[in-house]
């Protein structure tokens, strides 16, 4: 018989999982196992399961509890087997056995408590992780895996309840900060843990539980709590309708796309949404719902950033994180790797992938149109602000010279023109939205008609603003006002003909002399305080 080494414990262990947060999955995972089991037997009413994961920061402990079919004290020694799961693959959420060790790594004293309906007596198995580690440690100690864990485990019996059953983790002396922060763990879980859509989510969570309906799939969710010794609340996932955005000002989410694969026999493959916003870019990290998630079984595999891989090019990882929703694998013929970062290696996982690459080109080709749109928008707004610019100039007659005039008579046409341009633009871009179906026509297809502006009070058409300043024929009064100069204002009155003639001269030489138009005007105030006193 093949011996089996005590360092595979370390690997099932303290090497197990990349973020120590895992063990809280690990062991959710288990207890929705076992609640299913407990439905499926009609143990309780539906609504009677739960789980709790209650954490004692001050005590460095923490406790997790299911309400499900416990474990009998004729099968208890099964809690000290290894690999060893009797679960069929494919229909329960783990299946490998080794979840339940996870919690080793992370605290000296691994307490499993458990009854099952009926008994008079609550099992519990005791794990002391800290002899369990001096052991793996100890290159000297050549003991075989199966003799480490009867060496660092032990049982009692205490009375119970008949009508109890139960199951729950307790972990003491916990090592890891990360573990221990109530807040994190929240967040956290409610990304990962098979747990509901939140009531503010409403709306789109009505049409992706319609879907899930109609298309008669199983989506599994359990009522649980996280707390402290102050109490607890239920979580929920963490989507909600705003992207909060410190830099660019929140926006809404508008819509979800919902999308699925099947096979030639009308099998699901798989199945997801993902959120419709203006897609400015990627969602803030502080944010807890960012990136597309990958799921099975309702139960997050890998983190926010496996699906990033789903985007061919490296430069377009980053779309991922433009929106937020979910992936869920339905094919039995794919399942969570041991460690759940990935899918399991197989031949039908290349195939999985390049269907989800060809789905994914659809959010690339939504961010680039989004970027298009919103840079004519842009464009919209420069034309108009610029446009602002010129008329407030020409209201406050601070036109320095005549060659300022006709310069900015050139940017103002140049600027109506651009706006024009931008206007048809954008037109196009909204029909070619509602044409083709684009999720993004919900958005920019709805915004308020971006209308040009009515004819400009200072601007006559074919005529230049310099033939007005020259005095040539004008039209309509009420259309035009001449542009005016600055020595033109009320403060240059006591200057007479000639004296202006000169501080026109001077200003026309400041504005040939100094381009940037913030210190020109810092300079021309001087002056102009000085010769105003």
């Amino acid at each position: 018989m093949a011996k089996i080494g005590k360092y595979v414990i370390d690997s099932l262990t303290r090497s197990m999982y990349e973020d120590s947060r895992c063990i809280y999955r690990e062991y959710i995972q288990n207890a929705a196992d076992q609640i299913d089991i407990a439905r499926e037997q009609h143990l309780e009413d539906n609504d009677y399961y739960e789980i709790h994961v209650r954490i004692f920061r001050g005590q460095r402990r923490i406790e997790i509890e299911d309400t499900a079919t416990g474990v009998s004290s004729n099968n208890r020694d099964t809690l000290k087997d290894v690999a060893t799961s009797q679960k069929r693959r494919g229909e329960r959420k783990g299946f490998r056995g080794i979840g339940r060790l996870g919690g080793l790594g992370y605290c000296t004293t691994l307490t499993f408590e458990t009854t099952y309906k009926g008994e008079s007596v609550k099992t519990l198995m005791h794990w002391d992780a800290e002899k369990m580690n001096r052991i793996v440690d100890d290159e000297m100690d050549e003991s075989e895996a199966g003799n480490v864990i009867d060496d660092c485990t032990s049982f009692e019996e205490k009375p119970e309840a008949l009508e109890k059953h139960y199951f729950k983790v307790i972990m003491e002396n916990v090592s890891d900060d990360q573990l221990l922060d109530v807040n994190n763990i929240r967040d956290y879980l409610s990304m990962v843990a098979p747990v509901d859509y939140p009531t503010q989510f409403n709306v789109f969570s009505s049409q992706i539980k319609r879907y899930v309906q109609t298309n008669r799939i199983t989506l599994d969710v359990y009522n649980i709590y996280v707390g402290d010794e102050n109490g607890e609340e239920q979580i929920y996932k963490g989507y909600t309708t705003k992207i909060k955005d410190a830099r660019n000002g929140d926006y809404d989410i508008r819509d979800i796309k919902l999308f699925d694969r099947r096979d030639t026999d009308g099998n699901l493959i798989y199945w997801g949404w993902y959120s419709i916003s203006e897609l400015r870019g990627q969602i803030p990290v502080n944010n807890i719902a960012y990136g597309i998630r990958l799921r099975c079984k309702n139960i997050q595999v890998g983190d926010e950033r496996t699906c990033r891989n789903f985007f061919t090019a490296e430069g377009d990882k980053r779309f991922s994180q433009y929106f937020f929703g979910e992936l869920h694998v339905e094919t039995s013929l794919l399942m969570p790797d041991a460690r759940r970062d990935y899918l399991r290696e197989c031949e039908y996982r290349s195939t999985f992938e390049r269907m989800v690459r060809n789905d994914f080109i659809t959010l690339k080709e939504l961010c680039n149109e989004a970027s298009n749109i919103r840079g004519i928008i842009r464009n919209i707004t420069k034309a108009e602000e610029g446009q602002k610019i010129i008329e407030k100039k020409r209201e406050s007659s601070s036109f320095l010279s005549q060659k300022e005039i006709e310069d900015d008579d050139v940017k103002f046409e140049r600027f109506k023109k651009n706006k024009e341009k931008a206007l048809q633009q954008f037109e196009k871009k909204k029909q070619e939205t509602e044409q083709n179906g684009s999720p993004l026509g919900f958005i920019y297809g709805t915004l308020p008609p971006i209308e040009p502006a009515p004819q400009e009070k200072n601007c006559v058409s074919g005529r230049k603003m310099n033939d007005l300043f020259q005095g040539a024929s004008v039209v309509a009064e009420s259309t035009i006002d001449q542009p005016k100069l600055r020595t033109d204002n009320a403060i240059y009155d006591k200057f007479g003909d000639k004296e202006k003639d000169v501080i026109n001269t001077v200003f026309e030489a400041i504005y040939n002399a100094i381009a940037d138009e913030a210190m020109r005007e810092g300079l021309i105030k001087k002056i102009e305080k000085e010769l105003t006193k």
